[in-house]
C-alpha cells in the first residue's frame, strides 16, 4: 500500500494532484508543518529530517518532490505525464523541475520565512532579505516566460512532471502578484488551476494560507497603530 504524508501548504500538494490525476489510490497520513509532527521519532525513524512529502510504498520510504513524482510516474504512470528516456523532451523535463527548486521556489521561501508572519515565516525575520529573494525569483521568471508556449504546459501539450513541480510555486506567485508582468506564465497558471483535479488538491492548503493572510493583515495594522507608550 502506497503512504503519502501530506501537511497542507507545503511540497506534498505535488504528490497528492499527480495521484489524483493518475488515479491512484493511496493511503493519506494528514500532517501540520507548523506543530511538532515532523518532530516525533517516529516520523524521523522515516524521515531523518522531518522532511515532506514522503512516500512510504510498500515498505519503501521516500522523500522529496522531485524524486517522488518521478518514482510515481515510473512505477504507476503507464506512459502518462512523461516522455521516454532520451528524448529530448525528457531531458526538458528535468530542466524545468530543476529549476523550479533551485532558480525560483528557494527564492519564494526565503521570502516566505522573512515576510509571513511566524508560524509560516520565522520568528526572528528581516524583512529586506525576503523582498530582495522576491525581486531574484521575479527576475528568474523571465526565463520561463520566454519559454512558454501561448497553449499547453511547459513541455508540450499535455502535462508532465515538470508541470507538477511548477504548479505550486507559481500557483503561490500568481496569488501573490507577482506574475504581473508575466502574461504567457499567467495564461499557463491559469490553465492549471482549471484543472478539476488542481483544485481538489489545493483546497487545504488555500484555507490554511487565508489564515495566515489574516495574520499579516492583523501584524500590518498593529505596526502601523501609533504607540500609546
Amino acid at each position: 500500500m502506497l503512504d503519502v504524508y501530506h501537511a497542507p501548504t507545503t511540497r506534498t500538494f505535488r504528490i497528492t494532484w499527480l495521484l489524483a490525476e493518475l488515479g491512484v489510490d493511496y493511503n493519506l497520513i494528514e500532517m501540520s508543518f507548523y506543530n511538532d509532527d515532523r518532530h516525533q521519532p517516529a516520523f524521523r525513524k522515516i524521515s531523518p529530517m522531518g522532511s515532506l512529502p514522503l512516500i512510504v510504498d510498500d515498505g519503501f520510504a521516500l522523500t522529496e518532490s522531485g524524486a517522488i513524482i518521478n518514482y510515481l510516474l515510473r512505477k504507476y504512470g503507464q506512459g502518462r505525464f512523461s516522455y521516454a528516456d532520451g528524448t529530448n523532451e525528457a531531458a526538458l523535463v528535468d530542466q524545468w523541475m530543476y529549476w523550479s527548486e533551485s532558480l525560483f521556489a528557494i527564492y519564494q521561501r526565503i521570502y516566505w520565512d522573512h515576510c509571513m508572519p511566524f508560524p509560516a515565516g520565522l520568528k526572528e525575520r528581516v524583512p529586506k532579505v525576503g523582498l530582495d529573494a522576491k525581486k531574484r525569483a521575479i527576475e528568474y521568471l523571465q526565463m520561463l516566460e520566454d519559454a512558454l508556449g501561448d497553449e499547453g504546459y511547459v513541455v508540450g501539450p499535455e502535462p508532465t512532471g515538470a508541470d507538477f513541480m511548477l504548479c505550486f510555486p507559481l500557483y503561490l506567485a500568481h496569488s501573490d502578484g507577482w506574475l504581473i508582468d508575466h502574461p504567457k506564465t499567467t495564461r499557463y497558471v491559469l490553465r492549471i488551476a482549471a484543472r478539476p483535479k488542481f483544485v481538489e488538491a489545493i483546497a487545504d492548503s488555500l484555507a490554511v494560507i487565508k489564515q495566515f493572510e489574516k495574520l499579516k493583515a492583523v501584524a500590518a495594522g498593529q505596526a502601523a497603530s501609533p504607540s500609546t507608550h
